[in-house]
């Protein structure tokens, strides 16, 4: 059976775990978490998503709740949605880049922000005990639709990053929404700015074309797409719930998911004129931000790995942007969540004011290497191991908030154990990928002798 659930939410393979039993019960789980009210629902274009609407709208009627749907839209939709109309939480019925096999629900709290770990145990909590307050026949919720949601979205996007005609008849911008949530508002989204659009894969009516994560081995058809054209001048690629973004520039080569997060913060720092220069990021995320940012005069604070905790992190410490490597860029001014629709507004604004290529741009980066892998290794081995594998590693500064992360003088590796799987990450970055591939090695070696 694969279920998995944790700070990402729920996900499951349909027909082999994820019923709409399991589904019921998780959405009443949530339910005893949030005040009587509105909860704001939102898919992605999976075949499986009118199943699990279903069983979402059953299981919040039941309880007597308002229902608001706003159809097809990207996850950071919802939760904008959910903040604005006050709604006591929302979800969004998703597996994000996972499989089109996979769905499952992302659980929102009232102020549009994911919930946390803590109320994500409270959650399982209240799945052991089924303590559900279902309503009678005279008392239950309704179903309403909304299909102004994704226009009052990009409204607010565009009311905050402002573009003016300079550069606006110079940019093509080809979109790979993989027929995913993305599909029709990005592309709006673009249009509404004022530039050509190129559309591959928007049409929420078809199958997803390729895997929905957006890693360079599933773009290489939109890659030569954009190669072939010769008239576009950057591509976006995003995810099944189009929280995350790939870049490739105007020739079509891979920009990589770790660099939107670069670009987005350089074009912020140098165009949007913040006075908080303060990034927040998690741990495994590439170096080359420190560097961009520290030389615009900003900060780089590193959190947890997930979401949530990058935001909790971003409200302690009032950082004015931030996200993961793995294409998400979380805008306060817009919303507390990782939204493609700000990343791409700030990409394409810096893009626009600089009227240079994005080639030009990305070869001023700094280059690092960085390397993934894991070894079978299990949580409490791990646990058992640690003050072994500081000492391993006793020359480098340690952070281990998160498992532990090593920093050298040009490199840095992270050790941590996953939250689903018997198994241990290993992400290393270094100057060369030599060095990278040295480290994660060593320390693949040094592991399996020790646990």
């Amino acid at each position: 059976m694969d279920v998995i659930f944790g700070v990402s939410g729920l996900r499951g393979v349909v027909g082999n775990g994820l019923t709409p039993e399991l589904i019921c019960n998780y959405v009443a789980s949530f339910a005893n978490e949030i005040p009587p009210g509105t909860v704001v629902i939102g898919n992605d274009s999976r075949i499986s998503s009118s199943m699990v609407k279903n069983a979402v709208v059953s299981s919040l009627k039941s309880l007597g709740f308002e229902i608001l749907d706003i159809g097809i839209a990207p996850t950071p939709t919802v939760q904008f949605i959910t903040k604005i109309k006050n709604a006591s939480g929302g979800i969004a019925i998703t597996a994000s880049h996972n499989p089109e096999n996979w769905n499952g629900l992302k659980f929102i709290e009232g102020n549009g922000i994911f919930f946390n770990e803590k109320k994500i145990n409270t959650i399982t909590k209240n799945l052991e005990e089924k303590n559900f307050k279902f309503q009678t026949y005279d008392k239950l919720g309704k179903l309403t639709g909304d299909t102004n949601a994704k226009e009052l979205h990009t409204n607010f996007v565009l009311q905050k990053i402002n573009f003016d005609c300079s550069g606006k008849d110079k940019l093509t911008v080809a979109v790979d929404a993989c027929n995913a949530a993305g599909s029709e508002i990005i592309p709006a989204l673009i249009e509404r700015i004022g530039f050509k659009v190129v559309r591959l894969n928007c049409d929420t009516n078809s199958l997803f074309p390729r895997n929905p994560e957006p890693l360079r081995e599933n773009l290489r058809y939109f890659s030569d797409f954009i190669g072939e054209r010769k008239d576009i001048d950057i591509g976006f690629a995003l995810d099944g719930d189009a929280d995350r973004v790939a870049i490739l520039d105007e020739k079509g080569r891979y920009i990589g998911e770790e660099n939107t997060l670069v670009l987005a913060s350089k074009f912020f720092i140098e165009y949007m004129n913040p006075t908080n220069k303060t990034v927040v990021t998690n741990l495994s995320t590439t170096r080359a931000l420190d560097d961009v940012v520290s030389s615009l005069g900003g900060k780089v604070i590193r959190s947890k790995v997930g979401e949530i905790n990058v935001v909790e992190e971003m409200i302690r410490t009032c950082a004015s942007i931030g996200g993961e490597g793995n294409g998400g860029v979380i805008l306060p001014m817009i919303q507390y969540a990782r939204d493609s629709l700000s990343a791409i507004s700030l990409i394409l604004l810096g893009l626009s004011k600089s009227g240079l290529q994005l080639s030009s741009i990305v070869s001023g980066l700094p280059r690092y290497y960085m390397v993934k892998d894991k070894i079978s290794i299990s949580r409490k081995s791990f646990d058992n191991n640690i003050n072994h594998i500081k000492g391993h590693f006793k020359d480098y500064s340690c952070n281990d908030i998160d498992g532990l992360k090593f920093d050298l003088d040009s490199s840095w590796i992270h050790i941590r154990p996953s939250n689903t799987e018997p198994i241990v990450r290993i992400i290393a970055e270094s100057k060369s990928m030599e060095r990278s591939n040295e480290l994660v090695q060593e320390t693949k070696d040094f592991m399996r002798a020790l646990c």
